[in-house]
């Protein structure tokens, strides 16, 4: 089984009613927020205390957020109480492992990521230029479908390291993988 396909039957069965024959097809902020949460399966952060929360920060997508929040209920992330919270300000990223600005943000995706520049914050976006301003994994569409795309260089310069089958379910990956000396 490809790690695409075990991805994606992960996503399915966090949402998979138990007695349903054939579930509804997601909305595409189902889609996101299912990622989101399944990327904390495939990202190490640097060593942190397991005492303060895991904070996911959400910027201009309060579907992406209430889908996420149910799917959150009750769940730890590295063994960490998991709060997600709405990033008002561009101080409020600081207090996030984990951060996704919307789509509809674009006016301040470079605040955002300024902010969270050379922190051990994994950044997701949803803009064409996300990446390029520094971003980590943007959301694109591609034949109708909702795939994602990795900046290595990003990821690395923030201390993160992703598994090999994140790597393998983006369609695009840009930059270098870093070979640890020693």
């Amino acid at each position: 089984m490809t790690c695409l396909a075990i991805l994606i039957a992960g996503v399915l069965l966090v949402r998979a009613p138990a007695a349903a024959a054939e579930p509804a097809p997601l909305a595409e902020h189902q889609i996101k927020a299912l990622y989101l949460f399944n990327f904390t399966k495939y990202v190490e952060w640097p060593a942190t205390s397991n005492a303060a929360p895991f904070t996911i920060g959400i910027s201009a997508a309060p579907e992406v957020k209430n889908d996420l929040l149910e799917i959150t209920r009750g769940k730890r992330i590295q063994g960490r109480e998991i709060v997600v919270r709405t990033i008002t300000t561009a101080q409020d990223v600081q207090a996030c492992q984990l951060l996704f600005i919307g789509a509809t943000d674009k006016s301040r995706i470079a605040a955002l990521l300024e902010r969270a520049q050379d922190a051990d914050i994994l950044t997701v976006g949803a803009a064409d230029s996300f990446l390029a301003l520094g971003g980590m994994v943007n959301f694109m569409r591609q034949e109708d479908k909702l795939r994602i795309e990795i900046g290595l260089d990003a990821v690395q310069r923030a201390r993160l390291v992703m598994s090999a089958k994140l790597l393998a379910v983006a369609k695009v990956v840009t930059g270098r993988l870093a070979v640890p000396k020693g």
